[in-house]
């Protein structure tokens, strides 16, 4: 009986605690939803007139009063306005849109005869965010106010503008679920103490856990996919092609190369390139720019014997371009290739986590290696990848799925009983890892670094006979040889050299072949702080996070710099240190060779990157994937050995969250800015949760 009573009154406490929560969720949102009519107090509404218009430049006014604004840099200026502010508020339309950015600067009594900061506007003009609201309080009443418009792409009309407009009550759904959806998370953590249950792969309740937290990775994908389906980025391809071949992305290109029997693009090469004397300095290419016939060269393509080609390897052509080819006779927008692989890099990721756990982890805790499972998600930088998608990022996109693919089946095979599914397994895999060479070949390292020590510990074992031995590893090494006799080949009949994949001859911001590893004093330096150490630009306006770049000048006419971040930005790599901690047992030395091999590996493929390529958040992507998982390894080995240790517990999960919402940011100010500036609705209705 007592047992019953206690059951029942731990069930009307959990009753209690999340009727709490979702009380105190309602409260949170509605104090924030209409926080900003009650600061308005008694102030009066006023809507500005064009008579209180003193200048108007970049723009003109209409004969109905509006605001007409052609020209970034645009500036509107009001006087003797002579009215308390507490908010400002902007109606806007146009016929085709962008998310607009203007400064929004004011005098008051507090300074009279000039103008001081008051606040940003963000607005998309010809959708559902046509006004903004923003909060602009003045010092007793305003006297002037200047509108700068910092960003536009179209005109676009300014119809009104209004002091203390009350908006009425509101309460924003999606905010509120999320507020619920994290309550209600940590209720169910504080009620059910999940951090005290081991994880289980044969539980079907665990399982489950595993799920969400994929499920939850999906979402986050197909959100993307949807915002770029939103301008065109996922619409398929007609074929035969409708524009001219030049108009298409590399991958595009060289499928259609393919299609008409020839390695090279089918694109014009102007005679004169083969007659200067370094076509692969920009500047000599750049020199007859005013030449009226002058066919510019195609950039980041590589010029060899009078033609073009692609140095983009052909594994997503294999994987995705192809059959998608064959199955609608149309080919693939960006935005599908990109969501193949990434939806694809969910699913394997959860396969090789639990191959590692399997291998080198003692128990460990469900919660932590769900919210793991995320963490890894989010810091391995794939939604970044994602939304960034082109060419360029399908190429790191799909090096990540074969790299996880690979991995997957590499030491599943190991796993495995003698017999005729490990050894398919093992040529499978093999297979997987010619596909990664044939998308980024650099990132071979990382895979090498990361399988060897299991294979040369399994050559070593006593216990396996030679028989056995020979054929396994013959499984695995014939496709790479093959696949490497292949590419070879390609690769002699396109460029003369069976090594040269044709980013010695790429047209871009400087000739490459003078980017040579070298290990001097000032290179090491440069690539500890900016591969490791550069922190991302911060502020406090959505999305809070931005990529960092600033030009380097320190180490000389080398270096190509573009947006980049160190790997240190995200904390979650913190947890690196941990790989000499006392509680990661290494008396296992397969695992101790894994560990050092995947750091090894790691470190090898991003001196590669930052000594051939430069500094570029594209290029880190190279190795957020694989540290991620190394480093969730040791931190579920750390967290399952703490006794007592509530607090680490707690600053593991903060650390996990913070982590997640520094990437998620990252989706709102990636190198492309793709949403921000071709899916405004997207991005401002996620910067409205941010606002009041």
């Amino acid at each position: 009986m007592k047992k019953q009573s206690n059951h029942r009154t731990g069930k009307q406490n959990n009753l209690l605690l999340f009727t709490a929560l979702f009380l105190l969720c309602i409260f949170l949102e509605l104090f924030l939803s209409n926080y900003r009519d009650f600061s308005i107090g008694d102030a009066p509404t006023v809507t500005l007139s064009a008579e209180s218009l003193v200048r108007l430049d970049g723009g003109t006014v209409t004969e109905d009063g509006a605001f007409l604004i052609q020209n970034a840099g645009a500036e509107l200026e009001f006087s003797e306005l002579e009215v308390p502010v507490r908010t400002i508020t902007v109606y806007t339309s146009a016929p085709e849109g962008t998310v607009v950015i203007a400064s929004c600067l004011l005098s008051d009594d507090a300074c009279r005869y000039d103008y001081r900061s008051g606040c940003r506007l963000y607005f998309n003009p010809a959708g559902g965010h046509c006004y903004t609201r923003a909060s602009l309080s003045s010092n007793g009443n305003i006297h002037g106010l200047l509108i700068s418009v910092d960003r536009l792409r179209h005109d676009f009309t300014i119809e009104k503008i209004v002091f203390n407009e009350r908006r009425g009550f509101h309460f924003d759904k999606l905010r509120f679920l999320l507020f619920l959806i994290i309550a209600l998370t940590a209720g169910a953590c504080r009620a059910f103490r999940p951090e005290t249950i081991v994880y289980d792969a044969a539980n079907r309740k665990h399982r489950f856990v595993m799920y969400a937290a994929m499920a939850v990775c999906l979402l986050t994908l197909l959100w993307i996919y949807r915002a770029l389906c939103s301008f065109g980025a996922g619409d398929a391809i007609a074929w035969p092609l409708e524009q001219p071949v030049s108009e298409y992305s590399a991958y595009v290109q060289q499928l259609d190369a393919f299609q008409k029997g020839q390695l090279h693009l089918d694109l014009e090469a102007d005679p004169r390139l083969s007659s200067m004397q370094n076509v692969y300095d920009i500047t000599e290419r750049s020199r007859d720019t005013g030449i009226g016939d002058w066919k510019q060269p195609y950039w980041d393509r590589a010029y060899y014997n009078e033609h073009y080609y692609s140095y983009f390897g052909i594994g997503p052509l294999l994987a995705v371009y192809y059959p998608y080819y064959f199955l609608t006779g149309e080919l693939p927008g960006d935005a599908f290739v990109s969501l193949i692989f990434s939806a694809a890099s969910v699913f394997l990721l959860f396969g090789v986590l639990e191959e590692l756990r399997k291998k080198f982890l003692p128990d460990i805790h469900l919660l932590y290696y769900a919210a793991g499972f995320l963490t890894v998600f989010f810091a391995g930088l794939i939604p970044l990848v994602m939304v960034s998608s082109c060419f360029y990022y399908i190429a790191v996109n799909a090096a990540m799925t074969f790299l996880l693919l690979f991995l997957m089946l590499y030491l599943h095979a190991f796993s495995m009983r003698q017999g005729l599914p490990r050894r398919i397994c093992a040529v499978a895999s093999g297979a997987a890892f010619v596909l990664i060479v044939l998308c980024r070949p650099n990132v071979a390292l990382a895979a090498v670094g990361a399988a060897a020590p299991v294979a040369v510990f399994y050559l070593m074992e006593k216990e396996t006979s030679w028989k056995y031995k020979l054929p396994d590893i013959a499984c695995f090494l014939v496709p790479i040889l093959a696949g490497g006799a292949g590419i070879m080949v390609y690769n002699y009949a396109r460029f003369a050299s069976p090594f040269e994949f044709g980013t010695s001859y790429q047209l871009t911001v400087s000739d490459i072949s003078y980017n040579t590893l070298q290990f001097t004093p000032e290179r090491l330096l440069g690539y500890l702080y900016y591969y490791v150490l550069q922190p991302l630009d911060t502020e406090l306006v959505f999305p809070f996070f931005r990529m960092h770049t600033e030009v380097i000048d320190t180490l000389g006419n080398f270096m190509y710099h573009a947006s980049s971040m160190g790997l240190l930005s995200l904390p979650f790599f913190l947890f690196l240190f941990l790989l000499r901690h006392r509680s990661i047992d290494y008396r296992s030395k397969v695992k101790s060779f894994t560990y050092a091999g995947i750091l090894i590996g790691c470190i090898l493929l991003s001196l590669l990157n930052f000594s051939l390529g430069g500094v570029f958040v594209r290029y880190l992507c190279d190795i957020t994937l694989p540290l991620a998982l190394l480093t969730l390894l040791l931190v579920l080995e750390y967290e399952c050995r703490l006794t007592g240790g509530l607090f680490a517990r707690r600053v593991i999960l903060l650390v996990f969250g913070i982590t997640i919402f520094i990437s998620t940011m990252l989706i709102f100010s990636n190198e492309n800015c793709m949403l921000l500036n071709y899916a405004p609705e997207y991005y401002l209705r996620i910067m409205d949760l941010f606002c009041l």
